[in-house]
């Protein structure tokens, strides 16, 4: 039968005359047409494979980014713990967190009530230890994130541990201020008191010298009354 075949399209290239396409000719045409057809597709499937991959990769990226949000508001929640900060401000209405000096005044003292006293010294404490090496604590903080997120260094790429290296050093000055501030506003209340009794002033000769004096006696009033260093 092949062999028919084969004889009818050599009867069919002579009828056709000298410069006819024979039947390898016919065939190799074909050939090209499928191998070309077929570059088409598996062009068409390596792209796809690799937009598949690109698309799976940012996913997982995101998935991890939103790990890390969550792990790192948990280490920011502790560390406020650890430094005192949760029983010492309250949620304003705006959201922010808030401190009020002058609810622990009493008759125009300073009065603090022992779960407050207690959260200023071992807050104090804590946050300055804490804060004498930045860069280690920074370190910690990260290594803190990436153990509540289930995840490692690793799992990252570069991007997102730059992302998560600024997210880090924000929240650690934020904390910072917070501590600071805390302490500060006690003292800013301390120093009204101290205005509006000046009797402590006696003695002061120098005018110039009057404000370093009232910041002086107020920082070491809220020291003693914490018992704790305060945050530079």
């Amino acid at each position: 039968m092949k062999e028919r075949d084969a004889e009818v399209l050599r009867a069919f290239s002579r009828a056709r005359g000298p410069g006819a396409a024979t039947a390898d000719d016919l065939q190799g045409l074909l050939l090209q047409v499928v191998l070309a057809l077929l570059m088409v597709f598996m062009i068409a499937y390596f792209m796809f494979v690799s937009n598949a991959k690109k698309e799976q990769e940012e996913q997982l990226i995101d998935l991890n980014r939103q790990k890390l949000i969550v792990a790192t508001g948990k280490v920011d929640e502790t560390r406020r713990m650890r430094y005192g900060l949760n029983a010492l401000m309250t949620q304003g209405v705006d959201g922010r967190r808030v401190f009020d000096a002058d609810s622990h005044f009493r008759d125009g003292r300073l009065s603090l009530a022992p779960a407050a006293k207690e959260a200023f010294s071992s807050g104090s404490s804590a946050a300055l230890a804490d804060y004498a090496d930045e860069g280690a604590l920074r370190a910690k903080w990260t290594e803190e994130i990436y153990s509540e997120a289930a995840l490692s260094p690793a799992d990252v790429p570069a991007g997102l541990q730059e992302w998560l290296a600024g997210e880090v050093a924000r929240h650690v000055e934020e904390l910072r201020l917070d501590v600071r501030g805390v302490q500060r506003s006690l003292a800013v209340r301390v120093q009204r008191e101290i205005v509006k009794n000046p009797e402590s002033l006696k003695g002061v000769d120098d005018a110039s010298a009057i404000a370093d004096v009232i910041k002086e006696k107020s920082l070491d009033a809220i020291k003693g009354a914490i018992g704790a260093e305060m945050m530079p």
